[in-house]
């Protein structure tokens, strides 16, 4: 019996497969950037009391459909946008604004997050916070914008605090910059939402708060949203009970 044994290749056939190859290693998908809105640790009020005097209780975040996915989108022009399917978030868009908030509202406002144990307390007093993302705007190289509605309510009670914060912050090119200006508008909205607690849980307006006109509805003198600077501008701002409009 005669056993046939593969021929060697010849250089020729070695040189094309391995441009072969080299061919489809060029064909091969770029790598996937991740990115997240998840806050830097900064000092907390809280750090200075053995426990919180309240809770916090972040709701989920709304946002607009066009952003609700997990790759970045970023805006062309006024008009279109793009999807970068190889740039995207580490989590769902509404998670990582949720979670970024929630750390920055508890990190300045001292208060302990849904999570912790002490927010379940029942003797310590819960404050409700919801946001609802109108806007979320990436402009690469040029500048990012969120556009916010949120309330703060406290648990048991019959009040809601209902504020808009429009937030723009300039950002240099590359999408990590653009990721990096969405984080500082983000900060810089959880420091409104702080002040705005804060308020709610002392027995007198604090300072940083502008005092507004008594409440007919309720006869208590109502809370008026912060203002933090001209480049953050709130408005719609409104004390009601709960469930009106």
């Amino acid at each position: 019996m005669t056993l046939d044994y593969p021929r060697p290749l010849s250089t020729a056939a070695r040189i094309a497969a391995a441009v072969g190859l080299a061919a489809l290693a060029g064909c091969a998908s770029p790598p996937t950037h991740f990115y997240t809105l998840g806050a830097d640790a900064q000092p907390t009020i809280a750090n200075s009391t053995s426990s919180p005097a309240f809770g916090v209780d972040m709701r989920p975040v709304k946002v607009p459909p066009a952003v609700a996915r997990s790759q970045l989108v970023v805006q062309i022009d006024a008009a279109r946008v793009k999807v970068l399917e190889d740039d995207r978030w580490a989590s769902p868009l509404p998670d990582e604004i949720r979670y970024a908030l929630l750390a920055g509202v508890s990190q300045q406002a001292g208060g302990a997050s849904s999570g912790d144990s002490a927010a379940q307390d029942a003797d310590v007093p819960t404050y409700q916070i919801a946001a609802d993302v109108q806007r979320f705007e990436s402009w690469p190289g040029s500048r990012v914008l969120i556009d916010v509605v949120w309330n703060v309510h406290r648990l048991a009670g019959s009040q809601t605090l209902t504020c808009r914060s429009v937030v723009s912050e300039p950002v240099q090119d590359g999408y990590q910059a653009m990721v990096n200006g969405h984080r500082r508008a983000i900060r810089t909205i959880a420091t409104q939402i702080a002040q705005a607690v804060r308020a709610f849980s002392s027995t007198s307006t604090e300072a940083g708060l502008r005092p507004a006109a008594a409440s007919v509805k309720t006869g208590k003198a109502a809370l008026a949203c912060p203002r933090l600077s001209d480049s953050a501008a709130t408005i719609a701002d409104r004390l009601v009970p709960r469930g009106e409009n």
